[in-house]
């Protein structure tokens, strides 16, 4: 009995090898394969971050911003075993003014044209589109890649904030004015680092994380006679973003 036992136990010991021996094997071939091209739908949160958040009236980078959605589609299509030409695009809303941002920027043109009072008028939310491409290598380990991506390319506002601003008592500045919503394109650069967990059959999940920066788009101000105050020329965008979801390999 004891002989068997041990006989027994000894082929369980080598079956437990083997299928090591296997799986370091198959995890060779893996790593030995040049890594797939692949295209992903996903979905998450983009977050304001720096001047963009900042609900500052007297810094004219000041964005006002809000937490939102974000759609993305990204993929890579790789040239080499591991380094790809990566791309991403994303559809992302950052929010509108809200009573207390309208009230502190009334405060702050009263205050800088010495005015009886102002009334702010705010509407209009942040939306954009980002476009962006570049360099992406990527490390395999078992049945996770991580990814990581440099990439530059351009904002596409489809708004800003409009915001429409009332002097009271001062004569020169009878009219209200308007800091139009703006439309424009701007440079954008950033980065990524994602990893993706492949579920058999060349499809997968993946989860990650984008920073994106850009000077802004354009802005444009009308009916405005006397200039003083708060006055902004470009509105600065700083995004964090991190999206979820499903990948397919091609």
């Amino acid at each position: 009995m004891k002989q068997i036992f041990t006989l027994l136990a000894s082929a369980f010991f080598m079956l437990i090898v083997f299928n090591a021996r296997a799986q370091d094997v198959q995890d060779e071939d893996i790593a030995a394969e040049k890594s797939k091209s692949y295209i992903s739908l996903g979905a998450g949160q983009s977050r304001p971050f720096g001047a963009f958040k900042v609900t500052d009236y007297a810094n004219p980078k000041s964005g006002f911003a809000k937490k939102g959605l974000v759609y993305s589609i990204d993929g890579a299509h790789y040239f080499f075993k591991r380094a790809a030409l990566g791309y991403t695009v994303t559809y992302q809303d950052q929010g509108n003014l809200t009573y207390d941002d309208d009230v502190k920027i009334s405060q702050g043109y009263t205050d800088s044209y010495k005015a009886d009072g102002s009334t702010v008028t705010a509407n209009k939310r942040y939306r954009s589109l980002n476009i962006l491409l570049g360099p992406q290598y990527s490390v395999v380990w078992h049945a996770f890649t991580f990814d990581f991506r440099a990439s530059a390319g351009a904002i596409k506002s489809f708004a800003t904030p409009q915001i429409a601003v009332l002097i009271s008592g001062v004569d020169a500045q009878t009219a209200e004015f308007i800091q139009q919503s703006s439309n424009k394109f701007a440079f954008a650069y950033g980065g990524s680092v994602g990893i993706r967990l492949n579920t058999g059959a060349g499809w997968g999940l993946f989860l990650k994380g984008n920073y994106v920066n850009s000077a802004g788009p354009k802005i444009t101000y009308t009916d405005r006679t006397l200039v003083l105050g708060r006055t902004v020329t470009n509105q600065a965008i700083t995004e964090g973003q991190a999206i979820f979801g499903l990948y397919k390999e091609f």
